[in-house]
């Protein structure tokens, strides 16, 4: 892979692949590990349609969620790289924000109060 999406997918891929590789090691432990004087037989305990769509959801879930994130870290770096060199800015524009959104709501308040 040569490009960040192709490499982010190949991730996703291959995290998606092993959480499925790795799901039956899960639900066994999930059997070895039921309460004592609780425990259900194998056949009961394991629901083939349940077992196939909680890992296919988690395991889709886990790759497409570790995908994205590999994607956005060179942006979010860059981000806080920005933020950091140059703090009082960001600070200021902040508080400016936060200002004018309070101002804004206590005057909506107060033309609601005399109607």
């Amino acid at each position: 892979p040569d490009t960040a999406v192709s490499k982010a997918l190949v991730f996703g891929m291959t995290v998606w692949i092993s959480c499925l590789v790795s799901s039956p090691g899960n639900e066994w432990r999930g059997y070895a590990l039921q309460q004592k004087g609780r425990e259900l037989p194998f056949r009961e305990y394991f629901q083939p349609t349940s077992f196939l769509r909680s890992s296919g959801v988690g395991s889709t879930i886990m790759g497409v969620a570790l995908a994205i994130g590999m994607l956005v870290t060179s942006g979010v770096e860059t981000l806080l790289l920005f933020v950091r060199a140059n703090l009082l800015i960001v600070l200021g524009l902040l508080v400016f924000v936060a200002a004018v959104t309070l101002f804004r709501r206590l005057a909506r308040t107060r033309s609601s109060k005399g109607a």
